[in-house]
Parts: structure tokens; C-alpha cells; sequence
């Protein structure tokens, strides 16, 4: 009765709980790439603007640049007005060969600043290019930026929809395992109420600690009639997978593997008495010494309890003689 309470829908509660996680992580990835894909829209559009404010001030330099030129090409063609006629470092302007001179000067002031004025036309052009190219991204990106916004705002709606369901499943397998170790400790109560016996005179083995560190239910199923032994030669501590297992006493503890016990413990205490821990999931360490309380394996159900539920099949052998029943110690212990 323990092995279905404690297996009953585990198999499809843990699959259902798969598919929540994954719906979770599916859509945390399509929210990320939704993301992903708007600011890559944001970036390109700044970046274009970056590059339009270095054309901005590179026209800016050049339309200083030609007018200092005009500037330069006015004063000159005034002074030469002025001074025509006038003679300059012993020479008169009025002189073929100055007014040639004068004339070739002004003219490669004026392809300077023809070139000047030239350059300022294409980066103009080059400026508005850019200008419109921009507004046009900017149109683009912002009705991309509309359309990814409600995007997102939909994979947000999935995720957050994703993520409640799957807290709403863990509170309800929560709950659901809560009534199932209420109705566990009513059904151990009951069985241990039906199957009350007198144990004045029983042996109860002293200054022991309990087997088991953690969660722990049992009843006495001493003499129970077992296929493999005959009957039942300890104690069944039912506890979940991988809890720890400790030494009750010091003693030292060997670790044998056998059909029907599967991974087990033989703990040879300090105190004379032989104690068995059979059916583990895994061993702590290695054949030793031990202390009190040291953990030296996990709760598991190997052996002939394949398949059932997890436990740790406990016994007492005192002296290392025939076992006696271990529920009376345990009781007192755990």
C-alpha cells in the first residue's frame, strides 16, 4: 500500500512539468530575439545619424574654408585695383609682366576656391543623400519599432502566461505531495494501531541515533512473510531516494553487494551488535572505520526491493547473532 501511495502519478507529473520548463525557456528565447531584432533596428539608425553630424561638420569646415578663400581673393583683387599703376619693390603694375603675374595669381586663387566651392557642392549632395536615406530608415524603423514593440509585448504576455502555469503546477504537485504524506501518516497510523503488540520484555538496543537523517515513517512488520527469507527480519524505513544514511554507533562498516539485499551496509558496531542496512542507492566512501552519525550511504531500492518504493530495509543482530525485532529501538530512536 506505502509503494502506491508514495509512486502514484509521478511519471506524468513529471513529464507535464518538462513541458511547462520547456514552454518557459521557448519562450524566454523567442521574447530574446524579438529583442535582439529591435535594437539591431535602433543601432543601424544611429549609426546613420553619427555619420550624417561628421558630414554636418565636415561641411561646416569647407564653407568656413571658401570663405575665407572670398574673402582672401577679394582683399587681393581690391589691392590690386588700388595699387595699379603704383610701383611695388621698384616694379609698376602697369608693366606687362606684372599685370601677367597678378592675373595668374588671381587665377590660382580662384581654381582654389573653384575647388573649394566644388568639394562643398558634392558633400552637399553627398549630405543630402544621406539626409534622405535616414528619413527614410527613420519612417522604416519606426514602424518596424511599432510592430516589434506589440511583438514583444505578446512573447512577454507568452512568458509571463508560461511561467505562471508552470508555479501554478509546482504549488499543485506541492499540495498534492503534502496530502499524500497526510494520508501516508493516517495509513501508518492506522496500521500501527491494528497491528499493536505488547513488547514488555522486548529487546531495545540503548544510546543509538536514528538510521535515517531526514523524513522517515515505518510500522512493524517483524515476521512478516517474505518469499526470499521466510519472514521479515527487520525494520522497512520508508524515506525518499538519496536520503542519508548514518551509522547508529561507531563501529566499522563494510560495504557488500548481494541479490536480495542489493547495495548494503554491514555495520559492526563497538557496542558487539551487527547492524544491516540493505536496498541503498549509492555507498559513502569507501570499507571503515566509523563514527556515530557518519553518513555511509543513500536510501535507495536496489535488490529484490526493484521497483517498489524507496526504503531502507534496517536490522539488529546483537552480538552478531540472529536478528531481533528492530522496531522497539527504532521507535525510540527516530
Amino acid at each position: 500500500m506505502l509503494a502506491l501511495v508514495a509512486g502514484a502519478a509521478a511519471p506524468a507529473g513529471a513529464a507535464e512539468i518538462d513541458d511547462l520548463r520547456n514552454a518557459v525557456t521557448s519562450a524566454r528565447a523567442a521574447a530574446d530575439a524579438a529583442t535582439q531584432r529591435y535594437t539591431d533596428a535602433e543601432n543601424h539608425v544611429e549609426a546613420l545619424g553619427i555619420e550624417i553630424e561628421s558630414l554636418q561638420r565636415e561641411i561646416a569646415t569647407n564653407r568656413e574654408r571658401v570663405a575665407e578663400l572670398k574673402a582672401i581673393t577679394r582683399d587681393r583683387a581690391v589691392e590690386a585695383y588700388k595699387r595699379r599703376g603704383v610701383d611695388v619693390a621698384g616694379f609698376s603694375f602697369t608693366e606687362p609682366l606684372l599685370r601677367i603675374r597678378r592675373e595668374k595669381l588671381l587665377q590660382q586663387t580662384n581654381a582654389r576656391d573653384d575647388a573649394a566651392m566644388g568639394k562643398l557642392e558634392v558633400l552637399n549632395e553627398s549630405l543630402a543623400d544621406h539626409e534622405q536615406q535616414v528619413h527614410d530608415l527613420r519612417e522604416q524603423a519606426r514602424a518596424a519599432r511599432d510592430r516589434l514593440a506589440e511583438e514583444q509585448t505578446d512573447l512577454e504576455a507568452q512568458l509571463r502566461a508560461s511561467q505562471q502555469a508552470l508555479a501554478a503546477f509546482e504549488e499543485r504537485l506541492r499540495q498534492e505531495e503534502a496530502a499524500r504524506q497526510e494520508r501516508e501518516r493516517a495509513l501508518l497510523a492506522a496500521q500501527r494501531a491494528s497491528t499493536a503488540r505488547n513488547y514488555s520484555g522486548a529487546y531495545v538496543a540503548t544510546g543509538l541515533v536514528c538510521p535515517i537523517r531526514g523524513p522517515v515513517s515505518f510500522v512493524d512488520s517483524w515476521g512478516a512473510p517474505r518469499a526470499t527469507t521466510g519472514s521479515h527480519q527487520g525494520v522497512d524505513l520508508m524515506n525518499p531516494r538519496g536520503t542519508p544514511n548514518v551509522a547508529v554507533v561507531s563501529g566499522r562498516a563494510e560495504m557488500r553487494t548481494g541479490g536480495t539485499s542489493g547495495l548494503g551496509v554491514w555495520l559492526y558496531g563497538d557496542d558487539g551488535t551487527l547492524y544491516y542496512y540493505f536496498h541503498l542507492e549509492a555507498y559513502e566512501g569507501a570499507p571503515r572505520h566509523v563514527q556515530q552519525g557518519e553518513v555511509v550511504g543513500y536510501t535507495g531500492n536496489t535488490g529484490d526491493a526493484s521497483g517498489g518504493a524507496t526504503h531502507t530495509h534496517f536490522e539488529i543482530h546483537p552480538g552478531g547473532g540472529p536478528a531481533v525485532n528492530p522496531y522497539p529501538t527504532v521507535v525510540a530512536i527516530c
